[in-house]
């Protein structure tokens, strides 16, 4: 009991220091002022492209890849995805570099101390492989961001927001959006503060319910994993990602597959490496191509 104590202080640390704040619930919640990141000068990428998917990766730290290794990421080839740039530099399509939403700024991103290298680019990898179109992702991730923190006021406008930005940008650029998704990978916070599965099931579906009207197709969630030391903590949350894939037609099982790898995938106690990070990119990729064939696309 002694060594439990102790962990759960610093589990919490490790989540939510520097990040974002305690979760109070989503009326409650006191929000931060946006990040500002300060970054080099960098090009757009040219406009051959005609046709893209828009994908938001969204969720914490392990979405924002705090344990990964930018190195370790699998390289994206030109034309087979993008990213979605603004505020920080020129507004447009970027080539994919890694560690992955260093560009970002607003409430939902972390600075880029805070980022490894993310799943982003094998997602992008495996859902061309699978559809012959490429993604256009943009960055949504917020390190120690709770439930709550996503269904707040701002946090809401932000995402709407940004949403609406990318749409009319490629609207004038005469860039074709052909499906949007979501792509979650959140809930550490949240299981660390022994949400109730309901609430969670609850929250995670208000996050995204203003997006439908705005052209989101699906969201595709990647379950959480584990915290080493302390088995079960993540159960509720868990429980609660694969019951909403379940029973919401607006959710898809991205992938499971954090939870089944043993501890020597984590760099530290709750932050996946690189390596695990690229199978969960590469089989929620795939989900989503897959998604995309069945359902007309």
């Amino acid at each position: 009991m002694k060594t439990t104590k102790k962990i759960i202080p610093l589990l919490a640390a490790v989540l939510i220091a520097g990040t974002a704040p305690r979760s109070v619930g989503a009326t409650e919640m006191m929000v931060p002022a946006p990040t500002q990141t300060p970054v080099p000068a960098v090009t757009a990428a040219p406009l051959a492209v005609k046709t893209v998917d828009l994908v938001i990766f969204a969720g914490q730290s392990n979405m924002s890849g705090r344990g990964g290794n930018a190195k370790a990421a699998p390289g994206v080839p030109a034309d087979k995805g993008y990213e979605f740039r603004y505020g920080t530099c020129p507004t447009g399509m970027y080539p994919v570099t890694e560690p992955f939403g260093i560009y970002s700024n607003g409430y939902l991103c972390d600075p880029p101390v805070l980022r490894g290298g993310s799943l982003v680019s094998s997602f992008m990898n495996a859902y061309y492989k699978g559809t012959g179109v490429p993604v256009l992702g943009f960055s949504a991730a917020r390190g120690g961001s709770s439930i709550g923190y996503w269904q707040s006021s701002p946090v809401q406008a932000e995402l709407s927001q940004k949403l609406d930005l990318i749409k009319a940008w490629c609207v004038s650029n005469h860039i074709h959006i052909r499906r949007i998704y979501a792509v979650w990978l959140q809930g550490e916070t949240d299981g660390v503060a022994n949400i109730e599965k309901d609430a969670y099931k609850t929250g995670l579906s208000n996050v995204f319910a203003p997006l439908y009207s705005k052209g989101l197709n699906q969201v595709f969630v990647i379950t959480i994993g584990q915290y080493a030391g302390l088995p079960g903590t993540y159960d509720k949350v868990i429980a609660a990602q694969l019951e909403l894939c379940s029973q919401d037609p607006h959710f898809s099982l991205g992938s499971d597959v954090l939870r089944t790898l043993p501890a020597t995938y984590l760099s530290d106690g709750c932050h996946y490496n690189q390596s695990a990070l690229n199978l969960a990119g590469s089989q929620s990729g795939s989900a989503a191509a897959l998604y995309t064939k069945l359902t007309g696309n």
